[in-house]
């Protein structure tokens, strides 16, 4: 939920951010001079750094302490990549301006309904806030994280604990593939297709533009600041956009369908791709997927994935493997004669991969022919993909955009 703190509390904010930064770094030197690392022991030193340091009784004590969870958090995740054999180093002080957010865990805060637009945080230390809620809270408030942005927003993360959840059934009457992509950004086992938006290319000259003229600035210098500042508002609408049109398009797909399948696609592995790995993360599929994973199972519904291994090369109707290049956008099957675009192919066999998975038993669904004809070449994908019947039911589908 976005802060709206005054000039006065938004000094407290930032004096709060600093002192953890401090705490952080003073108990990652105690860890450092241990030979044995003792979790207790460093946590321990957390009263007597209150006695000497008069300046941390500023700081609430439950705040201090989630800065000794954090640093050995932080442990933690350095080891399990030692032990994927990855290359790391050691755990880093950390200087001005490195630390965004500290929280409040389990007590020193009190969130206050005004039944207005703006409600009330209570935050120990610091005193109360402007708060927008736009939702309203479910359950017990067991934490609270306050988050600074680079724009200077500030934001509450708002953890809260439902005793009482009751269990969506799950009913399964309708299954659909989502094949993703770049030209199209989906394309569905019911023949629906999404154009890939391309946010970033739209808003790239600005960017570029901005850039040139934050790296002309002094450093340290207020004019440098103010370009940072606008230079970051402008990752943050980019950043927005592709949220709404991805919130969106998960929106669609859960309120429609009980089944939705999508590829398992190694998206780490696929950005190291020189070429693409500037679409494929401005595609943003994996948070596509994290979206459809959290609203599937608050809505009762079912995501499954499947093995993206010979989706695009294997007929759906025959099985048989059809070789394809990527720029091949047609499938042409020789053995059944299925000729259907590239990826409406692959969406069903997406689709039929996810029924067999989890053996149920749906409706059959077979994909209609789409004939070739002699203007393949001359005119453009969609145009080709799709006939007159199709074309009419996805004006009526695409309306939600």
């Amino acid at each position: 939920f976005r802060l709206y703190p005054s000039n006065k509390e938004e000094i407290k904010l930032l004096k709060t951010l600093d002192l953890c930064r401090q705490t952080y770094n003073f108990l990652l030197q105690e860890l450092n001079d241990q030979k044995v690392i003792d979790k207790s022991q460093i946590q321990g030193i957390i009263p007597d750094l209150k006695i000497c340091e008069p300046r941390f009784n500023k700081l609430y004590s439950k705040t201090m302490q989630y800065e000794c969870y954090r640093l050995f958090s932080n442990l933690r995740t350095l080891s399990k990549l030692k032990e994927k054999r990855n290359k790391v180093g050691r755990l880093r002080f950390k200087g001005k301006n490195w630390f965004k957010s500290f929280t409040y865990n389990q007590s020193g805060f009190k969130f206050i309904e005004t039944g207005k637009r703006f409600q009330t945080l209570k935050l120990s230390k610091i005193g109360e806030i402007k708060i927008r809620a736009h939702r309203n809270l479910n359950g017990k408030v067991k934490q609270i994280t306050i988050k600074k942005e680079q724009s200077g927003k500030w934001f509450a993360i708002i953890i809260t604990e439902e005793n009482n959840k009751t269990e969506n059934k799950l009913n399964i009457d309708q299954a659909v593939g989502i094949d993703l992509g770049l030209i199209n950004i989906i394309h569905d086992s019911d023949n629906k297709v999404i154009q890939n938006p391309r946010h970033l290319n739209k808003h790239e000259q600005k960017l570029k533009h901005l850039q040139r003229i934050l790296s002309k600035k002094k450093k340290g210098s207020k004019n440098r600041n103010k370009i940072r500042i606008k230079l970051s508002k402008q990752h943050e609408k980019i950043t927005s956009i592709r949220n709404d049109f991805i919130h969106q398009i998960s929106n669609y797909y859960i309120k429609k369908y009980d089944i939705i399948a999508v590829e398992d696609l190694q998206i780490k592995n696929m950005v190291k791709n020189r070429y693409l790995s500037k679409s494929i993360s401005d595609a943003s599929w994996n948070k596509l997927r994290q979206f459809l994973t959290y609203k599937a199972e608050n809505a009762g519904k079912l995501l499954v994935t499947v093995n993206p291994h010979g989706t695009t090369q294997r007929c759906n109707n025959c099985k048989t493997k059809v070789k394809k290049n990527l720029w091949n956008r047609i499938h042409n099957c020789d053995k059944c004669g299925l000729i259907i675009p590239r990826d409406y192919n692959s969406a069903l066999e997406i689709k039929d991969m996810a029924i067999k998975s989890i053996r149920q038993e749906l409706p059959e669904f077979k994909p209609v022919e789409i004939p070739l004809t002699a203007e393949l070449n001359n005119r453009s994908t969609s145009q080709v993909l799709m006939n007159q019947e199709t074309q009419k039911r996805l004006t009526t589908d695409a309306q939600w955009l």
